[in-house]
């Protein structure tokens, strides 16, 4: 089986990460393509078995796809649709970590019809999904789905429980704005920061609180007819409070620019995370009232360096999916359902179980 040729673009975290994971297997031929020359450097002491690439112009990006077989975008969001763009002219099929936006989707409608199209293939958009739809597929008479996403500090020292762990201008963006969600079977958008509760997982204390951009599309859920559908974050306890104290008593949720500046300057970057995936499903059955719930805990591999485990486990999935199709086991064209493969397929993968705590 010849090796897939796959194209990263963007030399930060992400891109990096997925570099470093694609390099375990010898399934793969990889490119990482990057404006910053700098950037590139700091890869070349790292375990990648890549060829590294600048280009000065988005006109570029179509011949550097020239031979390759996958375009991947590890780019920040307002960069997904030139990629998107150079996939398309190129003809090669494609996978990003985000939510599509109205220019990525109409970028890769016509891709869709010659190459596979993956989108929102990280952890939340992402994993988090599959999981979901997994569980619904195995459970009858559910009404209710509520998913519960959060990286935390293995040991929180300060009054947030909380450091740098992934990005803070989504952490923000997570914060204050509405959450997509779904109540008596109608889509609604819901204030973030409410409907606050508490949770234990194998005996540590969190609490939980709706946030946005989770889950990138509701529609994947269509299927169930559910009637109310909630997305989460998972924190430890007394982060609310704080978050609201700065949003809302110095008013930051006005001043993003004082906000972010505060927390990229306050909080400790963390690279000892864990990660906790947790979708629970409620119904009734013979008159009974249902309830189940699936978690799972991820910790950072050391042997994929210094990342974390939300980003290890996001380039993980993306590893995995990438592998499905170098093995030929998802279709080669379409918009590609990865919600729907069997979620033990995907965290038996490689990438994924050395970083799954056993349960």
């Amino acid at each position: 089986m010849s090796r897939l040729k796959v194209s990263i673009f963007g030399a930060g975290k992400i891109g990096t990460a997925l570099a470093v994971t694609l390099s375990q297997s010898a399934d793969f031929s990889l490119e990482i393509v990057d404006r910053s020359e700098e950037a590139l450097d700091t890869l070349r002491s790292l375990p990648i078995d890549a060829t590294l690439r600048t280009f000065r112009h988005p006109e570029d990006l179509p011949a550097l796809l020239s031979g390759r077989d996958v375009a991947v975008a590890a780019v920040p969001e307002a960069a997904v649709p030139e990629i998107a763009r150079a996939a398309a002219q190129a003809k090669v099929h494609y996978l990003d970590f985000s939510c599509a936006a109205t220019q990525t989707s109409e970028a890769l409608a016509e891709l869709s019809s010659q190459r596979a199209v993956l989108t929102g293939c990280g952890v939340s958009p992402g994993m988090i999904g599959n999981i979901a739809c997994g569980l619904l597929e195995e459970s009858l008479g559910v009404t209710d789905l509520t998913i519960r996403v959060g990286a935390v500090p293995r040991f929180p020292t300060n009054r947030l429980g909380y450091g740098q762990i992934w990005n803070v201008d989504g952490l923000i963006d997570e914060y204050t704005r509405p959450s997509a969600a779904i109540r008596d079977g109608r889509p609604v958008m819901l204030t973030p920061l409410e409907e606050h509760g508490k949770i234990s997982v194998d005996g540590v204390n969190y609490e939980e609180f709706i946030t946005s951009g989770g889950v990138g599309d509701l529609s994947i859920f269509s299927e169930f007819a559910l009637k109310n559908v909630t997305f989460k974050t998972i924190r430890y306890p007394g982060h609310l409070d704080y978050m609201r104290f700065l949003l809302d008593d110095l008013g930051l949720r006005s001043r993003r620019d004082m906000l972010r500046s505060l927390l990229c300057n306050g909080l400790p970057i963390i690279e000892d995370d864990v990660l906790l995936l947790m979708v629970t499903v409620r119904g009734s059955r013979a008159r009974q009232p249902t309830e189940r719930t699936a978690c799972y805990r991820f910790s950072p591999d050391a042997k994929n360096g210094s990342f974390n485990a939300l980003t290890s486990a996001a380039t993980g999935y993306a590893a995995t999916l990438l592998s499905l199709l170098q093995r030929g086991d998802v279709a080669a064209s379409g918009y590609i359902e990865h919600h729907h493969i069997d979620t033990r397929t995907i965290l038996s993968s490689d990438f994924l179980k050395p970083l799954l705590d056993p349960q």
